[in-house]
């Protein structure tokens, strides 16, 4: 198993995640101006880590699937409600988000995340570049917790039944 030059153990995971979710149909807030507003009537489940150590998301991206897609934002919720029933501002907080403005079939979006504390090899004595570009980005999903995603406004262009795809891709410890 190889290490770093510090002889640290580089990060691991056990299994590939690639998961995805279909939002579009309903809002996952009830109030459009408040992230912490969360609806479970709105969120539909990416990934699942109740039963599992955690993982960790490397990408989440957005795929439009019609030209026009009405104007919107794909929210990430982290939460340890484990139905979408039992969602509440107690256990759910949002933690990425990524503007929908489709003109054209397959568009995909990448949503910005957070860096991760993992840092980047032969950045670090580079000074032309910010800290947050000296480390990968991701989410970590702790073990007991689930990501849901949903929508802040209905997609109704170009018709009732729109919806977007939501994918995310990293891996289970």
């Amino acid at each position: 198993m190889a290490t770093s030059s510090t002889n640290k153990m580089p990060l691991l995971v056990d299994r590939p995640m690639h998961s995805f979710a279909t939002v579009g149909g309903a809002t996952c807030l009830t109030s459009a101006t408040n992230l912490n507003t969360p609806s479970g009537g709105g969120c539909i489940l990416l990934v699942d880590c109740s039963a599992n150590d955690g993982g960790v998301i490397d990408s989440l991206s957005i795929i439009a699937n019609e030209a026009t897609t009405t104007a919107s934002n794909v929210i990430v919720f982290l939460s340890t409600a484990t139905t979408t029933s039992t969602i509440s501002t107690a256990n759910t907080v949002a933690v990425a988000i990524g503007g929908i403005g489709s003109t054209s079939i397959g568009e995909r979006t990448n949503i910005s995340l957070p860096p991760l504390s993992v840092p980047v090899p032969n950045l670090g004595g580079d000074t032309t570049v910010s800290e947050t570009d000296k480390k990968n980005t991701g989410l970590y999903v702790p073990s007991g917790a689930l990501i849901y995603v949903g929508v802040d406004a209905v997609l109704t262009s170009p018709s009732a039944t729109t919806v977007v795809h939501v994918l995310a891709q990293g891996g289970f410890f």
